[in-house]
C-alpha cells in the first residue's frame, strides 16, 4: 500500500513485477497507484540497521523498429535504445531522496514531414537524449521537487510497447510530466473494499536545468513559451483518489482512480485548461495455485479501460479533447498476449471534428533473467493519416542495489 510516494515502491515493483512492465515497456513513474501494493511490502520488508540506505534499479529497452505510411515517408527500420534508473537515498525512516534519470528519443520529427503527427513518442529516426524526469525530497507523506503527479494510469499500465502514443507526455496527450512543486498525501486507515487514499498537490512546468537533457538537448522552458502548466506560480491544483485491490466477490481484484486537474491561465492562451480522469483495471486469477506459481505456470486476465477529458484544449476556450482507452491482457506462465486501443476526439467551436485511432497488439516472452522479448504492431490514424508501426523490443530489469547500506551493517 502506498503509504509515502517514494520511488522505492518503483524499485520493488520493476523487480518482482516483471511480467507486467517488462511487457509494456513504458517508463516507470512515481505518480501511479500501481507502486501502493510494492510500498507496503517494501517497507514490511526493510532491513534493520544504519542510514542512509541506498537502491539503484534500471530497466533498459532496445528496439528494432520502423514505420509504413499509406502516404508520405515512411521510417526505416532502425534501432532505438531507451532506459530508466531509479535512485532511492533513505536519509532517515522519514526522509528520503528520490530521483528518476530517463534516457530516451527527445528529438521533435521535422516540421515538414506530413507524418510527423504519426507515432510521435515511437523511437525511429529520432536522438536520444537523457534528463531527470523526477528529482525530489519525500517526508513521510509530503514530496517536493519534481515529479510526475497521480493522475491517470493509463501511460503507464497499458500493455504493449507502443500502447500509450496517444496519451504519454502533456502537449498531445494527458500525462502530467516535468512539472515542479509540493505534494501531500492521505491514506484512510480502514481497508474494508480495498486500499484507499487522496493525494493534492500544486505545481509548475519545469522551467530548471532539470528539463535539459543529453546529448540531444530539448533546451529550457521559458514562461512566454507558454503550453499546458506553464505558469508563473505552482498555480495548478490536483486532487486524486486512488481506491487499490477492492475485492470483486472471490474472483478478482479492482483497482480504480478518479482524479481532476484545474490549471491555471498560461501565457498566449484563452483559458486555463480543466482535465478529469476515471478508469480501472479488473485482474482475474485463472490459475493461481501456489502449486501452479512453483512451476511458473500462473495464469490471469487482466482488463483495463481509462477516460480522459481536456477541456480548452491547449488554451484555446471550450475546444476539447477526449481520450477513451482499453486493453486486454492474457498472461499465461511465460507468454503475454495483450491487445490495447485508445480513440481520442477533438472538438471546437470552429473546426470540424478530428477523431484518430490507435490499435495494439503484442506477444512477449518472459526469460528467467528478468528479460522480455516481444514483438508488437499498432496501426494510427491521425487527422486523416494512416500508418502501422512495427518492431521487436528486448526489455532487460537490473537491481544494483536494494536498499543497500552506506554505512554501519545490518542486525
Amino acid at each position: 500500500m502506498r503509504f509515502v510516494p517514494t520511488l522505492a515502491a518503483l524499485a520493488s515493483l520493476i523487480c518482482t513485477a516483471s511480467a507486467n512492465a517488462q511487457s509494456t515497456g513504458n517508463e516507470p513513474s512515481s505518480g501511479g497507484v500501481q507502486k501502493a501494493a510494492s510500498t507496503m511490502a517494501d517497507g514490511d520488508a526493510q532491513p534493520i540497521g544504519d542510514f542512509p540506505k541506498l537502491s539503484f534499479d534500471t530497466l533498459f529497452n532496445f528496439e528494432l523498429a520502423g514505420m509504413s505510411a499509406s502516404a508520405g515517408p515512411s521510417r526505416h527500420f532502425m534501432p532505438s535504445l531507451r532506459f530508466d534508473s531509479t535512485l532511492l537515498v533513505d536519509l532517515t525512516d522519514q526522509l528520503s531522496l528520490d530521483g528518476l534519470f530517463q534516457f530516451k528519443p527527445r528529438q521533435p520529427l521535422s516540421a515538414s514531414d506530413p507524418n510527423q503527427n504519426l507515432f510521435i513518442n515511437q523511437g525511429a529516426g529520432r536522438r536520444e537524449g537523457g534528463k531527470m524526469k523526477e528529482l525530489y525530497l519525500r517526508y513521510g507523506n509530503f514530496r517536493v521537487g519534481k515529479f510526475v503527479q497521480d493522475f491517470g494510469r493509463a501511460y503507464a499500465l497499458l500493455p504493449g510497447p507502443y500502447a500509450a502514443d496517444f496519451i504519454e507526455e502533456p502537449e498531445q496527450g494527458y500525462e502530467p510530466s516535468d512539472m515542479i512543486g509540493g505534494e501531500w498525501l492521505h491514506v484512510f486507515e480502514s481497508e474494508l473494499g480495498g486500499w484507499r487514499q487522496l493525494t493534492v498537490s500544486a505545481f509548475m512546468v519545469d522551467r530548471t536545468f532539470l528539463h535539459e537533457s543529453f546529448p540531444y538537448n530539448e533546451g529550457m522552458i521559458h514562461y512566454k513559451d507558454g503550453g499546458v502548466g506553464n505558469t508563473r506560480l505552482p498555480e495548478n491544483i490536483m486532487v486524486t483518489f486512488d481506491n487499490l485491490n477492492m475485492p470483486i466477490g472471490h474472483w478478482g481484484q479492482l483497482t480504480w482512480q478518479a482524479s481532476v486537474i484545474r490549471w491555471g491561465k498560461t501565457y498566449g492562451a484563452e483559458r486555463g485548461e480543466r482535465w478529469a480522469t476515471l478508469g480501472g483495471d479488473l485482474a482475474i486469477p485463472l490459475r493461481r495455485s501456489v502449486a501452479s506459481t512453483l512451476r511458473q505456470d500462473y495464469s490471469q486476465i487482466r482488463l483495463y479501460v481509462e477516460g480522459a477529458i481536456r477541456h480548452n484544449f491547449n488554451g484555446f476556450a471550450d475546444r476539447q479533447r477526449d481520450y477513451l482507452s482499453g486493453s486486454i491482457e492474457y498472461l499465461s506462465g511465460r507468454w503475454l498476449f495483450d491487445a490495447t486501443t485508445t480513440q481520442r476526439w477533438t472538438t471546437d467551436p470552429i473546426q470540424p471534428l478530428q477523431k484518430d485511432e490507435l490499435y495494439t497488439g503484442t506477444i512477449g516472452f518472459n526469460l528467467p533473467s528478468q528479460t522480455t522479448i516481444s514483438a508488437s504492431v499498432a496501426r494510427e490514424l491521425v487527422d486523416h493519416r494512416t500508418g502501422v508501426y512495427a518492431g521487436i523490443r528486448l526489455t532487460r530489469t537490473l537491481t544494483t542495489c536494494s536498499r543497500c547500506l552506506l554505512k554501519g551493517r545490518a542486525y
